[in-house]
């Protein structure tokens, strides 16, 4: 079972619903546990089933209201930074102490066009930044949504899957629902999905 932990000030719910969406598409059985679930409780819940994906979004309430030691129970073996935009310096730093569950060789997945950043310690995970400039390991270009949202994924630096496989740098349009501000949200979950070893 893999567990996806998805944390931000927006976003969560959208990339939740994206992974969610393609995982079921590849006949996968995926749960997600929602901002107004108890993650623990609903989290342990789920072990007593077969589930291939836990998706796991944590809101800020859970954090504010201390619930974050609960969710400190959990080792994730992803995390998904959505973007923060002007939160407390002690929610940056209980998001950096999350960062600390990644299971040995974890990804961490981070919007580097955020407007606030978090310092991390990557020595036993795997970083992966995503955004629209030219030094993020992912990258969108051609981004357009007068009828439906088109853009291209761009991958910029090989990445090294779950499984071991080495995958090269490529550029793969797509159509998808949305609009222009969604391209980060697709940009997450597809980069969660390749990390995973999936083809789109």
């Amino acid at each position: 079972m893999i567990i996806i932990g998805i944390f931000g000030s927006r976003g969560k719910s959208f990339v939740g619903d994206v992974l969610l969406e393609f995982f079921k598409k590849h006949k996968k059985n995926a749960y997600v546990i929602g901002t107004k679930d108890d993650s623990e409780e609903s989290f342990f819940n789920l072990l007593r089933n077969s589930i291939d994906y836990i998706i796991i979004e944590i809101s800020r309430e859970d954090i504010i209201n201390n619930k974050i030691n609960k969710i400190n129970k959990i080792k994730f073996d992803i995390l998904i930074h959505t973007a923060l935009e002007y939160e407390k310096e002690s929610l940056i730093k209980s998001y950096q102490n999350l960062i600390s569950n990644l299971k040995e060789n974890g990804y961490i997945i981070l919007n580097a066009d955020s407007i606030q950043k978090i310092d991390y310690v990557c020595e036993k995970v795997y970083p992966i930044t995503y955004g629209l400039n030219e030094r993020t390991t992912v990258s969108a270009s051609s981004i357009d949504d007068m009828n439906e949202l088109c853009f291209s994924y761009c991958l910029q630096r090989s990445i090294v899957t779950i499984n071991g496989k080495l995958v090269q740098p490529f550029e793969k349009p797509l159509k998808v629902k949305g609009k222009y501000q969604d391209v980060y949200y697709y940009l997450a979950a597809l980069s969660t999905a390749l990390c995973l070893d999936y083809e789109f």
